[in-house]
């Protein structure tokens, strides 16, 4: 995956930097496959295998702290990242391909405000999940109250670009005037 973190373009300006975007980008990764969640469960696992992390990524400076895995995380863009993930996984697997692919919309856990009334809103991802590999081929995130999930859908699709796939969905996305082949 080293290849693949190398083509990322690093958000923090040069001057100053302890850790390369791969070694921190790593840590995530073995952090999430770790059951760690958060920027602060990436620094309780970072700091618990220190010195595991420091031979085997060969770190100068030890691991990154919670300020550098949050600023790094937040200027990330993640639309981005997921559209090069997906490329780069693709062609590193030709051969990874699915017939069906779900498409499906899910409210982020408390990011609800404003309650039950008109002002409403909350952030919602969808999600390109193939039936077979079960890979996601991409998300989208979108706010309730500036756009709906149907729009977004439509914009992940666009951004897919999948050919001779069949796609599953809600019946919320079943209306007679939008058309999903009309996209490409």
């Amino acid at each position: 995956m080293f290849e693949f973190f190398d083509e990322l373009e690093d958000p923090r300006r040069a001057q100053g930097q302890r850790h390369k975007l791969r070694d921190i980008l790593t840590m995530v990764i073995m952090a999430i496959l770790s059951g760690h969640q958060g920027i602060r469960g990436f620094t309780r696992f970072a700091k618990a295998n220190e010195e595991e992390l420091t031979e085997i990524l060969n770190l100068k400076h030890g691991v990154p702290g919670y300020f550098t895995f949050q600023y790094v995380l937040s200027k990330l863009d993640e639309q981005l990242l997921a559209k090069k993930f997906i490329q780069w996984a693709q062609s590193y697997l030709p051969d990874l391909a699915d017939d069906f692919v779900a498409l499906d919309g899910k409210a982020i856990k408390s990011t609800t405000n404003g309650g039950n009334t008109k002002f409403q809103n909350f952030v919602a991802v969808v999600s390109a999940f193939g039936h077979s590999t079960g890979l996601v081929y991409g998300m989208k995130s979108y706010e309730n109250a500036k756009s709906a999930e149907t729009v977004a859908l439509r914009d992940l699709v666009r951004q897919l670009g999948l050919q001779d796939t069949v796609f599953t969905m809600d019946a919320l996305h079943n209306k007679k005037n939008i058309r999903l082949d009309s996209l490409y």
